[in-house]
């Protein structure tokens, strides 16, 4: 595999690899690169535009996450799509149409890097019929960070957690678990909520403010928000310590969540933030000063449990060991058979 080839020659530009939001290598000795690619093939197909320009706004946010956070310096994309011409009267039941899914796709991702006001560079395009039912939709960030700043941070017991960014809503709840399910005619209409809704200004802002912040030595780790939302932010950030989350402290767009959707909810441009408590004041009224909202939502501990607090209750406490591993590993047996290809036929031309 590419993970095994990678430890195996273990090369010393490679700084950060299979570990944080994305690869980190070394450029020039005093810089790092790093880059991440990622699919958003199931919103994409049930909805172009919301689901691309989410998919691109996903891969930035790694590169803000990746190390104590990386400057985002150029955006690429691969997309695959059934023919643009394809007939209407073959395009199977509950499926948009393939051109609509290539102009969608297409402004999607070139509107919400636009508004970010970064270049998309480079990209690729291919046509066949059997990407009629799922497209592929390939986004990817590349960014740029000084090399002492590479390394994935770490909080101590007594930091803050503090969410930065977009509010929380309702949409992107279950995002993940949709993209892996199979798609099928009902998709659309079912798992429509499942498509987060991105707002590229308020990432522009946080990307611009999480740079100053990190230049100031604000806070001692970072990631995104992502899959699973602040379920698996700070699930993992929390893996070696512990950690308590008040839920009811969460910014929301609307009232009316319950404590599950705010601890599951995938909305879009939410960092989190591992802050020392003498360094919370002056961060929090850097974020002010931006118009970014920040907002202090719990504390790391040092106890290994994972404990949600709701409106004063006791919602959840987990063993971070059981959580993180306590589930029974699935184990299966394949067997390769050696695949068998017929021989050309053709005629050797003559010399």
């Amino acid at each position: 595999t590419v993970m095994k080839a990678t430890e195996e020659l273990n090369k010393p530009w490679c700084l950060s690899v299979f570990e944080d939001n994305a690869g980190v290598i070394d450029f020039d000795g005093r810089f790092a690169l790093c880059f991440k690619v990622e699919t958003h093939n199931h919103p994409s197909a049930v909805e172009p535009y919301g689901g691309a320009a989410t998919g691109i706004g996903g891969v930035v946010r790694d590169i803000l996450g990746t190390g104590l956070s990386a400057k985002p310096i150029l955006n690429t994309d691969v997309f695959c799509f059934a023919p643009p011409d394809f007939p209407y009267d073959k395009v199977p039941e509950g499926i948009l149409h393939p051109h609509r899914v290539f102009k969608g796709v297409r402004a999607g991702v070139a509107d919400y890097s636009n508004r970010l006001g970064i270049p998309t560079l480079n990209g690729a395009i291919l046509f066949d019929e059997r990407y009629i039912a799922n497209p592929l939709v390939f986004c990817g960030t590349l960014g740029l960070l000084p090399k002492e700043l590479s390394y994935r941070g770490k909080q101590s017991p007594g930091d803050l957690v503090v969410l930065v960014g977009g509010r929380t809503g309702r949409d992107g709840i279950h995002g993940v678990t949709f993209a892996s399910e199979q798609l099928t005619g009902e998709s659309a209409r079912i798992s429509y909520s499942s498509v987060q809704i991105g707002d590229p200004i308020v990432e522009k802002k946080v990307a611009d403010v999480l740079l100053e912040a990190r230049d100031h030595g604000l806070y001692s780790r970072i990631t995104d928000c992502g899959g699973g939302g602040l379920s698996s932010a700070v699930g993992e950030m929390a893996a070696e310590t512990g950690v308590q989350v008040y839920l009811d402290r969460v910014p929301l767009k609307y009232t009316g969540l319950s404590y599950t959707e705010i601890w599951i909810s995938e909305s879009q441009e939410r960092m989190v933030l591992a802050v020392p408590p003498n360094s919370v004041e002056e961060l929090l009224n850097l974020f002010v000063s931006k118009d970014v909202e920040a907002t202090v939502v719990g504390e790391f501990t040092n106890d290994r449990r994972l404990q949600l607090f709701y409106q004063r209750n006791l919602v959840c406490d987990l063993d971070m060991e059981f959580l993180h591993h306590g589930r029974p590993q699935l184990r299966a047996e394949a067997i390769w058979q050696q695949p068998k290809y017929a021989e050309p036929d053709f005629v050797c031309p003559q010399r």
